[in-house]
């Protein structure tokens, strides 16, 4: 489910892509949730959900009962939309790999393989699913960093994660992820009776955002 906050402005949506031919075969990563733990920024991304603005994050809230929580957040004019939900992590039958599982509270889900992750600096998630035309498919790609700013290194490294599956040309949405566009003023509150999804903890992930 989707909630904004404050004033929203007109951008490009991100939109997902799609390819001549049905999924790639992908060799996900073996993931570890407590790593997983903590900010995220949005360097770019191709996906059907309605982000638009500025800066992108995503939390991922590691609680002590082994369950994880994750929030999905974009900032534009000082405004808050955001996605929320948890995740599992499940087996790729046909790997070692693990999957992540997002459940939104809309109670939609998704699922990602991490062609790549070094969890204190990058990683790649990706997602697909074949067509029911069985000649072509639709994908997701997300890039995240743990520093607003991209490091030239993990830039190589996230560009040839998606080039080893050939998917360099993807149709990608840039963020201007900086301390500014990244900050919410202290004007902007955030109304706990505005988030119709809400617990406490919820309301406590949200936070630790800003």
């Amino acid at each position: 489910m989707f909630y904004c906050l404050g004033i929203m402005l007109t951008f490009p949506f991100v939109s997902s892509a799609v390819l001549n031919g049905t999924c790639p075969f992908v060799t996900p990563r073996e993931l570890d949730l407590k790593e997983l733990d903590g900010k995220w920024y949005v360097a770019a991304v191709v996906s059907d959900m309605k982000i638009q603005g500025d800066c992108a994050m995503i939390l991922f809230n590691h609680k002590s009962d082994n369950t994880t929580d994750v929030s999905i957040s974009w900032i534009s004019n000082n405004t808050i939309s955001y996605y929320n939900g948890s995740v599992e992590l499940t087996v790729d039958s046909n790997t070692t790999g693990d999957l992540l599982m997002v459940t939104y509270t809309d109670q939609s889900t998704e699922t990602f393989s991490f062609l790549d992750v070094e969890y204190e600096h990058y990683a790649v998630l990706f997602a697909c699913y074949n067509n029911e035309d069985g000649t072509s498919s639709t994908y997701e790609l997300w890039k995240l960093t743990r520093t607003p700013h991209i490091k030239d290194d993990d830039a190589l490294k996230l560009d040839r994660a998606v080039a080893n599956y050939s998917l360099q040309d993807s149709p990608f949405i840039h963020f201007n992820n900086t301390e500014n566009t990244c900050k919410v003023s202290g004007g902007t509150f955030l109304n706990p009776s505005s988030l119709i999804m809400t617990s406490a903890a919820a309301i406590t992930l949200f936070r630790r955002l800003y």
